[in-house]
């Protein structure tokens, strides 16, 4: 697999497009990586934050969500570093849940967007509102 992404990366070194980077910094304003290497060494997620508002888009952080809420601890066997994958879990749950930022997360039922909460003693997913239905200007006929 890490053959093919070489690849695919081949095009963007070549044109000066590639910018490696080490550990958490700012990419460009606004834009931040973050290490979360307990899934694959060199996972990352990136905070977007403007006017605001932050997002967080957390890549593999969860991939059981009725189970990795209640207990963050419980890793799957995708996850390199077990031990460093539940304390990352651990600590951006911790984070979302006082923040009250968004997530944009993979491995979570659609939307994929919503918020971490606390009840109980347990975190919990609560997923961003949606509709099928985009609100129409009845003037001009674009999107509200």
């Amino acid at each position: 697999m890490f053959e093919g992404d070489k690849a695919s990366l081949k095009p963007y070194i070549a044109a000066g497009r590639h910018l490696p980077f080490v550990g958490e910094q700012e990419m460009i304003p606004g834009i931040r990586a973050i290490p979360l290497p307990g899934h694959t060494p060199g996972h990352m997620s990136y905070a977007v934050e403007s006017r605001g508002q932050k997002l967080l888009a957390w890549g593999d952080v969860v991939h059981v969500a009725a189970i990795q809420f209640p207990d963050p601890s419980v890793t799957v066997k995708y996850d390199s570093d077990e031990d460093q994958a539940a304390m990352d879990r651990k600590r951006i749950f911790s984070d979302a849940a006082k923040a009250v930022y968004w997530i944009g997360a993979a491995h979570i039922s659609f939307p994929g967007l919503g918020h971490v909460g606390a009840r109980n003693g347990a975190f919990v997913w609560m997923p961003g509102d949606y509709t099928t239905r985009m609100s129409v200007d009845p003037v001009t006929g674009q999107p509200k």
